[in-house]
């Protein structure tokens, strides 16, 4: 009896030593505002709307010994207001990834997760930090660059290297998965930050191979144009750029930084995003624009924003964004100026209120070959060449 007494304790401490190294978490982000937009096609716009993305997760963490962790993430966005499944209905469509990780040689993860240019210079820009994340509409024209993560990369291996006195770099690879042609509908990506006290500075390379397919969307592997994979971009429905869907290539070269100055911080965003060989996808189901050749149409965009931490409470901000279609085949140019006002009151380390507007102008000719309109970021596109709009709520994160 007493031999199997003290087996059973030794085993009870094994199993408690186990379980301490090993962990799991369940977190999310909850939120509702009222959002309120003065031009929907022309009418006014009152809904239950949500600043940051709604969602819930499991992530876990075992480890393995000599400083290596076994790690996944499974992140499922949804819309508070009605319970609906965001990311295109996907169970998991924010995140899925599974890895290892060592603080010494660094992560490497499979799955659908973010790009690494998204992670390292997303934080810069007003967009993907305080204007609305969930919405978009605080980003540079339709995010047009995906700092803002409209796209998730999925079918992708992704490895970031340790932070070494402030450096840090990563590169990705999705595969397209279509047999007999291995660089179709894959993505190539790439960034590289720097961290030094108040200086924090980042860049980043993706290349899409096939970008109105679905590696760079919501919907993987699809071989064929068609309308279901239009649908699966919510992208290819802007006017700003859905009328670019045929092409066979996307270029995206992103940079930003920022700098802290006592309660203050400054933040700078350059990206430059090239649609490449239009007219070499039969774009079946995408939104109806000009039948192009050939060529290359770009945007340059650039942004300037301030935080301003009034208290510990209250932080105040705003942002001037700056975009530049140059067009292609011929068709002519459109400019959007965009500027976002926004302000957070914390009432607990988990719970704040917020108040955050926006409002963008065109000029110019779009992607569709019509006058250049303004279209906010998952919004409906405005029947004029302004857009207004505002969103107040609350978050409460857990």
């Amino acid at each position: 009896m007493k031999k199997t007494s003290v087996a059973f304790l030794a085993l009870s401490a094994l199993g408690s030593a186990a379980h301490a190294q090993s962990s799991v978490t369940l977190y999310g982000i909850v939120d509702a505002g009222i959002l309120i937009n003065n031009n929907v096609k022309g009418s006014h716009e009152y809904a239950l709307s949500q600043a940051s993305s709604s969602r819930w997760g499991i992530k876990g963490t075992e480890d393995l010994g000599g400083g290596l962790s076994a790690i996944f993430d499974l992140e499922n966005g949804y819309t508070t207001g009605t319970g609906a499944l965001s990311q295109g209905g996907l169970l998991f469509g924010r995140k899925a990834f599974v890895g290892l990780s060592s603080q010494e040689w660094g992560t490497v993860t499979a799955g659908r997760q973010y790009s690494v240019s998204n992670d390292l210079t997303s934080t810069f820009a007003s967009g993907a930090d305080w204007a609305a994340s969930g919405l978009g509409y605080g980003t540079r024209a339709s995010d047009v660059d995906n700092v803002d993560t409209s796209n998730r990369i999925q079918n992708s291996i992704k490895y970031v290297s340790p932070n070494y006195r402030g450096l840090q770099a990563g590169v990705l690879y999705s595969l397209g998965g279509q047999a007999g042609n291995f660089s179709q509908n894959s993505v190539v990506d790439a960034a590289v930050s720097y961290s030094n006290g108040p200086l924090n500075l980042g860049a980043g390379y993706t290349f899409v191979k096939d970008p109105y397919y679905a590696t760079f969307g919501n919907q993987g592997n699809s071989s064929t144009p068609s309308s279901s994979a239009a649908g699966a971009n919510d992208n290819i429905n802007n006017k700003i750029f859905g009328g670019y869907a045929s092409a066979g290539s996307q270029q995206i070269i992103v940079a930003g930084g920022s700098y802290a100055l006592g309660p203050a911080t400054i933040g700078l965003v350059y990206s430059n995003t090239q649609f490449q060989n239009l007219g070499s996808v039969n774009a079946v189901g995408a939104i109806a624009g000009p039948k192009y050749t050939g060529g290359t149409a770009t945007f340059n965009s650039g942004e300037v924003n301030l935080k301003y931490q009034v208290n510990p409470a209250l932080q105040l901000a705003g942002a001037y964004i700056y975009t530049h279609n140059s067009g292609a085949d011929g068709l002519g140019s459109a400019k959007y100026n965009q500027f976002n006002l926004g302000a957070t009151y914390t009432l607990s380390k988990r719970t704040s209120l917020y108040a955050i507007g926006f409002y963008e102008t065109a000029s110019g000719i779009d992607s569709t070959g019509k006058q250049a309109v303004a279209d906010l970021y998952s919004s409906a596109y405005s029947a004029n060449n302004h857009q207004l709009a505002g969103i107040f709520g609350i978050t409460h994160r857990f």
